[in-house]
């Protein structure tokens, strides 16, 4: 009776390779549904060396002889299944060499399906923990297919508790079917990343769920490791995907929520990264910025995001560029809210030697009065802003430094005041509604011996404040332009304090001024002021103010072609003369001074000595 049972199962495993080869349809004949992984654990596996990376697994004879000791045909329940004692790819190859999907594919190997693609259950044997396991499988990819690469899926069931860093592996993906990965909130040592990305090029994540400590991100990418790659992330709590050394990276389809930071960089001088993409983002209650870059990024470009709640631990900016030589850097498409905070938190900061920036498509909203920023450029340089819109709240919408040259905002809004406090070459060209607060803060202010600024765009409803005031602080502000501004319903349209040195005023639109259109202040010099048009001016009544007022020591003026109107109803006129002039001045010319329901164009000619008058009409 044994020798007959012998016989029966040596024929069974000679005939199951012909027979599945011809399809792959006897599964319920040989109840393929359960099988078991112990490769790092089998004698067999130890008594041969690893093969190099990307050279095949030793795979086992079709022979009983050979079968025996890895894998091979038993009766189990009046069913058949396969058992493994090795490599379980080799198991499968003894009794299913080559399949064929359906819809007429190419056929292939069992072996090749198994090098490519594991599931971490086959590592979780042998007392191994959920970490281990996620390592074992990523190097048993790694070592069968090397360049080629392959995946390891994490299928649902019990959360895997990792509680240290996970190697990654050339050309590996680690792809999330389901499952989810802890980090115990109690796990000892420093921070680290779950995935330690180490040199590694071509490593992705997929569709994971993590659940992170406060010292764990979900990976760290140095080493000067390439082409790093997630998509599909939720993480919930830790830190961020940090980059130390790394390039060519691309991060898609991410949410975080509780942690620290969602994307990070540069901890250090000898940090470096570039090419950095990041798309479609979001973060919600993040205890610093959502985003932090500091030393040393080289191309980093961030779009389609939404970042609410940021800053919850302490005073910072939503997202933190510079620190140290960082450039080629895109903020783009996307939503920044800074309130939830009790701190004073900002949208977005530049600092420190950051250049070639690209800020466009991007709402920040719900600033904080005392102290926030929505836009801030600590010396930064070439930055391009465009179709930015800023909300009401902030105490400024936008803010430069002395450091800060070069900057362009086109387009878009910001009704938050803007203000150029030093530097050189800002150009601003937007439009701000003050929502006719009671702020005396002027909608742009250019001071601390700010250099070629330039203002532009559209102020309205800031009954209390200038539209523009210059020459505020230390320094003189020098060559400064206002062209083609549109002022309505402010307390003037241009105030130009003492420290304004050779302002350009042209193409001025001026209407419902509280006060004067222009202010110039005593000694600020060398100012051309063309083209103006100025109707309805001092309508706070209390005085009658002229359109347009020149100090003592205004010497070198220049007016030409200005154009004023009072209509108010005779008898409830409140203007004064187009053009008073306040004190002695040398070298103005004035000319093409139009003032109509004026009581005169110009008011105090005979203070100016070494000037001319010009044509001068009162209608």
């Amino acid at each position: 009776m044994k020798t007959g049972m012998a016989d029966t199962l040596q024929r069974l495993r000679a005939a199951a390779p012909r027979a599945l080869r011809r399809s792959f349809l006897l599964t319920p004949l040989l109840g393929l549904g359960a099988f078991t992984r112990s490769a790092h654990a089998a004698p067999e596996a130890a008594a041969a060396p690893p093969p190099a990376p990307g050279a095949a697994a030793p795979l086992a004879g079709t022979g009983p002889a050979e079968a025996a000791g890895q894998g091979g045909l038993v009766q189990q329940s009046a069913a058949w299944r396969v058992t493994t004692q090795g490599d379980l790819a080799a198991a499968y190859v003894n009794v299913i060499p080559t399949f064929r999907q359906a819809g007429g594919e190419a056929a292939r190997t069992v072996a090749d399906e198994l090098r490519e693609r594991v599931s971490v259950t086959q590592f979780m044997t042998g007392g191994r923990t959920a970490g281990a396991a996620i390592a074992a499988a990523i190097d048993h990819v790694w070592r069968n297919n090397g360049d080629r690469g392959g995946e390891v899926l994490l299928p649902a069931g019990p959360p895997l508790v990792v509680g240290a860093p996970i190697a990654a592996r050339p050309g590996v993906t680690v792809r999330g079917t389901g499952a989810r990965i802890e980090v115990p909130a109690n796990t000892p040592g420093r921070s680290f990343g779950l995935f330690d990305v180490d040199g590694t090029d071509r490593f992705t994540l997929l569709d994971l769920t993590l659940s992170l400590s406060r010292r764990a991100g979900p990976a760290v990418i140095r080493g000067d490791a390439s082409d790093f790659s997630a998509r599909g992330l939720r993480v919930e709590g830790g830190r961020s995907i940090w980059f130390a050394r790394g390039r060519r990276a691309r991060i898609a389809d991410m949410i975080c929520w509780g942690g620290t930071n969602a994307v990070g960089g540069g901890g250090g001088p000898d940090d470096r990264s570039e090419d950095v993409v990041v798309t479609n983002l979001q973060a919600y209650d993040m205890q610093d910025e959502a985003i932090d870059i500091n030393f040393n990024m080289a191309g980093f470009y961030l779009s389609g995001f939404t970042f609410r709640r940021c800053s919850l631990a302490r005073r910072g900016e939503v997202i933190d560029i510079g620190g140290g030589e960082c450039r080629d850097i895109t903020i783009a498409n996307g939503l920044v809210d800074c309130s939830g905070s009790p701190h004073r938190v900002g949208g977005i900061g530049v600092k420190r030697n950051t250049r070639n920036v690209s800020i466009t498509g991007v709402d920040i909203i719900n600033g904080q009065a005392e102290g926030s920023v929505a836009i801030r450029l600590h010396n930064s340089m070439r930055v391009n802003i465009a179709a930015v819109n800023v909300g009401p709240g902030f105490t400024y919408g936008f803010y430069s430094n002395s450091g800060t040259n070069e900057v362009e905002w086109r387009g878009g809004r910001c009704d938050s005041p803007l203000r150029i406090n030093g530097g050189a070459d800002v150009d601003l060209d937007v439009m701000h509604d003050g929502g006719n607060t009671e702020s005396t803060l002027p909608a742009f202010t250019v001071a601390a011996g700010a250099r070629r600024a330039t203002i532009r765009g559209l102020v309205r409803n800031r009954p209390r404040a200038p539209a523009v005031l210059l020459g505020f602080g230390r320094g003189s502000t020098e060559g400064c332009r206002v062209l083609d501004l549109q002022a309505q319903g402010v307390e003037r349209a241009i105030a130009g304090l003492a420290r304004t040195e050779g302002l350009r005023v042209s193409g001025l639109r001026a209407a419902a001024i509280g006060k004067e259109a222009i202010h110039l202040a005593d000694g600020a010099r060398d100012a051309t002021l063309r083209d103006i048009t100025v109707a309805d001016y001092s309508r706070d009544a209390a005085a009658r103010h002229a359109a347009i007022r020149l100090g003592a020591g205004c010497d070198g003026a220049i007016l030409r072609d200005i154009r004023t109107r009072d209509s108010g109803e005779e008898g409830a006129r409140t203007a004064g003369p187009a053009v008073a002039i306040d004190g002695a001045s040398r070298g103005v010319i004035l000319d093409g001074i139009v003032a109509a329901q004026a009581p005169a164009a110009v008011a105090g000619a005979e203070r100016l000595s070494g000037s001319m008058v010009g044509a001068t009409v009162t209608l």
